[in-house]
């Protein structure tokens, strides 16, 4: 039987929120021959968004190639700049793109489309369903009324603000110093390098984060502040946000805005339970570092679809039968983020004076040759009292 929302009574899978880690789970679902039902409350996938749209080539040919109609730049550089101005370009990681992320995101839900799962927009999740405690479906709650629908697995990519984490017991509450508080103009008229993407450090502009200028051609950049949290004592993220766009670009106009919150302490300790799992920003993935979250979430998406599908096919989709997802993330990235955590609260507690030193030492070195592991210990090397900040940061 359909419901009056189009939506069959029982699926294998249930994904729940349409950015790309929900999109790419319901893809690869999908590619397993599961009967997949993707939902987004909001009317139109792609919007709002809550990041300055890069990610990794590398990591996006894992899922997609790069197309020019969601593509807007290629980025060559980043440059970090001080408090004082001094100013470091270094190459990426790798090869970086800036996104259109309404096009991209809608791409990643036809291709789920094309796989053969059915999705739905308008369609908000309103509770769980559940038996002896376990996850067994979801309440919907969209275009045509209200139904109930059940599913061997579902996965939660709702998003930093997850209710069904909650819904599930899981805890998702972080401190409040491990979230950055965003807020992002899309400005027009802005001049910047087109290929380079600018991150300025210092508490005047974002106490316990950074600014960035992520240029999107044509005169177009996305122009954002992120601050730690337990930072926002006199001021919001948008005060921040409005004195650095002002000092940087007078002359500018904002054609977007979006304020939210991401959380950057590291991913959840739990990221299943019986018959539900958790992936991208509702278990908390994103980079500590940087914040970003796409090229992890997608990550994410993929390999709890993949678990999700050998659960299914062994009939245990238990928290012990779904564990496989929680422990390979660990094993293949848990590390990599514990390090970016821990440069996090190194880097968010140094002095505008410390910051100042560090960078004054890495522009005189030829970064591309020596790195930035060996411009920090150069920058040591000559300023030895810096040990002493550092010193008293990691013992804090």
């Amino acid at each position: 039987m359909i419901s009056a929302m189009n939506v069959k009574p029982n699926y294998d899978v249930i994904v729940v929120g349409a950015g790309p880690s929900g999109s790419v789970a319901a893809l690869t679902a999908a590619k397993f021959g599961l009967d997949t039902l993707l939902v987004e409350k909001r009317q139109e996938i792609g919007v709002p968004l809550r990041c300055a749209e890069a990610i990794g080539v590398d990591t996006l040919r894992e899922f997609v190639e790069p197309d020019p109609r969601w593509v807007c730049a290629e980025i060559e550089h980043y440059r970090l700049i001080a408090p004082d101005g001094t100013s470091v370009t270094i190459p990426p990681f790798e090869p970086t793109l800036i996104l259109e992320r309404k096009v991209f995101d809608r791409e990643l839900a036809h291709l789920a489309v094309m796989a053969g799962c059915t999705v739905r927009v308008k369609t908000q999740a309103t509770g769980l369903l559940t038996e002896d405690g376990r996850v067994t479906g979801v309440k919907l709650s969209g275009i045509g009324g209200e139904c109930e629908t059940h599913a061997k697995v579902v996965i939660a990519a709702d998003g930093a603000e997850s209710q069904l984490a909650r819904w599930a017991g899981l805890r998702s509450v972080p401190r409040t110093g491990d979230v950055m508080i965003t807020a992002q103009y899309v400005m027009g008229g802005v001049e910047c390098d087109p290929n380079t993407c600018d991150y300025y450090l210092g508490r005047d502009i974002a106490p316990g984060g950074y600014g960035w200028v992520f240029p999107k051609g044509n005169g177009l950049a996305n122009v954002g502040v992120g601050v730690a949290g337990d930072e926002l004592k006199e001021d919001s993220a948008l005060g921040y946000l409005e004195r650095f766009v002002g000092r940087l670009f007078p002359n500018a106009s904002p054609v977007g805005l979006v304020v939210g919150g991401i959380p950057v302490g590291g991913p959840l300790r739990r990221l299943v339970t019986d018959g539900l799992m958790l992936v991208g920003d509702a278990a908390h993935q994103a980079d500590p570092l940087t914040a970003g979250g796409i090229g992890y979430g997608m990550l994410a998406g993929k390999m709890a679809a993949e678990c999700a599908a050998e659960a299914i096919r062994r009939g245990d989709t238990s928290r012990q039968g779904l564990r496989q997802y929680e422990t390979q993330w660990n094993k293949v990235h848990g590390g990599t983020q514990r390090r970016s955590y821990r440069i996090r609260e190194l880097i968010r507690h140094l002095s505008d004076d410390t910051l100042n030193q560090i960078m004054s030492v890495a522009a005189a070195n030829p970064v591309e040759k020596v790195g930035v592991r060996n411009m920090a210990l150069a920058a040591l090397k000559q300023h030895p009292k810096l040990l002493l900040e550092l010193g008293s940061v990691l013992l804090k």
